[in-house]
């Protein structure tokens, strides 16, 4: 009983301490990287064409990139979500910016040797901690806000996150124009989020 009294009197203390601010700016910053890297690719369309040749197939494997990251997360979400519970946020957030970051690095390598196999693995890999770092980074702000502000910092975090998305369609064409497409995705494989 005494126990239940303390994890109930921690919970709160937590919705009430101020470094819950400092945890909804750092998770929303933990998601700018992935929400750049998983649109890179749609960034970069026609300069991946051209890196590739022209080919006549182009589409049909551009398009499967979008495929094979989205496929395991229409499933992959809720086990992420049962594993969350089970293991931690900590742990849970560790193993899926893991998975997106090689994900990300076996993409990025696929395209430096021009092989699309390579580039799907690597979609495949980031696909499956991609969605769950999202319920993971859910799971951390709902310990540390309760009630209204609960909406209010999932909507900020968001908001925030979807930052990556629109940094990546301004910054890495315009890059990858005066360095070059292996610049860019070698120097932005580097903004995945190290937990």
């Amino acid at each position: 009983m005494k126990s239940d009294e303390a994890s109930i009197q921690f919970i709160t203390e937590k919705c009430q301490s101020s470094y819950r601010w400092l945890i909804l700016l750092l998770g929303c910053l933990m998601m700018v990287g992935p929400y750049y890297c998983v649109d890179i690719a749609a960034a970069l369309k026609s300069q991946i064409d051209d890196y590739f040749g022209n080919s006549n197939d182009y589409e049909v494997n551009f398009s499967l990139l979008y495929t094979l990251y989205a496929a395991p997360n229409v499933i992959l979400p809720f086990f992420g979500g049962y594993t969350v519970d089970r293991f931690g946020v900590r742990m849970c957030l560790l193993l899926f910016v893991s998975l997106i970051t090689l994900g990300q690095t076996i993409f990025s390598f696929g395209i430096s040797i021009k092989s699309w196999p390579v580039m799907f693995v690597g979609r495949l890999v980031f696909g499956f901690g991609g969605e769950s770092f999202t319920v993971a980074n859910s799971a951390l702000l709902a310990d540390w806000f309760k009630g209204r502000e609960l909406a209010f910092a999932f909507g900020i975090n968001l908001s925030i996150s979807k930052l990556g998305s629109v940094i990546n369609n301004i910054l890495s064409p315009a890059l990858a124009q005066k360095f070059g497409i292996e610049f860019v995705l070698e120097i932005f494989c580097c903004s995945i989020p190290k937990v």
